[in-house]
């Protein structure tokens, strides 16, 4: 009879104990783990960092000659982010260094299709958003 109860039991201990922390609805998702959003006519990468030393590269496949980057910056405590903007044949269209808190910058791209998103972290702790929207 004990070993019976025991088999019921033993799952319940170990799905119990396996539960995931669960991330609040207005975080960038888990620490260094990017989020990324994509739609027909927009770009969003987000990420809550702490103390991330790495460069992140991701395709935007958006296909637009004009677009607009909105960039921010909260809860800012260390280091610095370098945003990058590329378009084709490896020209850079945008360029930004963030070393602490933003209300928001935003920036026109015309005559470009921004197809790369550069993220170089130095030591950086904060929350990023990048949003790249297609104006046409």
């Amino acid at each position: 009879m004990k070993s019976i109860l025991l088999i019921l039991f033993f799952p319940l201990i170990i799905f119990y104990s396996c539960r995931q922390e669960i991330v609040p609805p207005d975080s960038e998702g888990n620490v260094n783990q990017p989020v990324l959003t994509r739609t027909n006519n927009s770009f969003i990468f987000s990420i809550n960092a702490y103390k991330i030393t790495a460069t992140i590269i991701d395709n935007t496949y958006l296909n637009t000659n004009k677009s607009s980057v909105f960039s921010v910056v909260n809860e800012h405590s260390s280091g610095f982010v370098e945003v990058k903007i590329r378009a084709t044949q490896n020209n850079i269209i945008y360029s930004q260094v963030f070393d602490k808190n933003t209300t928001g910058t935003f920036n026109q791209i015309e005559g470009y299709q921004p197809e790369v998103l550069i993220l170089s972290f130095n030591n950086f702790t904060g929350k990023v958003r990048i949003t790249l929207t297609e104006t046409e």
